[in-house]
This record gives structure tokens, C-alpha cells and sequence, in this order.
């Protein structure tokens, strides 16, 4: 049974011919979604069963992951932290060292960024 079959068993017909619907302009589209890791988080959990369903749905979807070193993330964790409302100070050496990490795995998306149709960056870290 494949994703939209389980799917429609919960939420009926109707809801899977809409999704369809919905895809249907998307289909051949390529879609990268990126983030800064592939389990843990919600992020992971949600692309985990979004690329597959994308795929399924006749969408050209994929999922890269970033990488990075502790400084790295220990300065997004900053920013994560103020989009949350906190107070934070990220010092100039922290933000020129995540810009350096960034272009990095940017030079190794190269490729793909530009072939695709649409990309979604999740989380502050990319």
C-alpha cells in the first residue's frame, strides 16, 4: 500500500484527490528542501514523510543536509534563541565563522540549488 492509499484510509477520497489537485501544477518541479540535520528535530520528523509524499504526488523532491562544526551551530543556536525572543550577542568571529561554513555548503549544493525549481531552507542554520 503506498503513502496516499494509508493516507486516504484516515482521511477519505476526497482530501487525496485535493492534495492531487494541489500537486498537479508541481509535477515534474524540482524541490530541495534543506536543513542542518536529518533526525531529530521537527523539522527531520516532518521531511522524513513530506519527500516522500511529495514524490508520490508526482513532485521531484529531495532533502540535503548541511554540515557543521559546534561553533557553527553553537551560533545558530544563538539566533534560533533571539527569533525566539531572547536577548543574544553573537560576536563578530562567531557570524564570520557561520558565513564561512555557509558559503562551504553552499560551494557543495552549487549543482543542485540551481537545477532546482523551488528550494526551501528550514531553520536558521543554512
Amino acid at each position: 500500500m503506498n503513502i496516499l492509499e494509508t493516507y486516504a484510509q484516515i482521511t477519505g477520497e476526497a482530501v487525496i484527490a485535493h492534495l492531487q489537485q494541489l500537486a498537479a501544477p508541481l509535477q515534474g518541479k524540482q524541490v530541495l528542501h534543506i536543513n542542518s540535520t536529518a533526525v531529530g528535530g521537527g523539522v527531520a520528523e516532518i521531511l522524513t514523510r513530506f519527500v516522500p509524499l511529495m514524490r508520490e504526488l508526482g513532485i521531484d523532491a529531495t532533502w540535503e543536509v548541511i554540515s557543521g562544526d559546534e561553533p557553527f551551530y553553537a551560533c545558530t543556536k544563538k539566533m534560533h534563541n533571539g527569533l525566539q525572543g531572547d536577548t543574544v550577542s553573537i560576536s563578530e568571529s562567531h557570524l564570520q565563522h557561520y558565513q564561512e561554513v555557509n558559503a562551504e555548503n553552499a560551494a557543495q549544493l552549487r549543482d543542485r540549488l540551481e537545477s532546482a525549481d523551488f528550494v526551501f531552507i528550514h531553520d536558521p542554520q543554512p
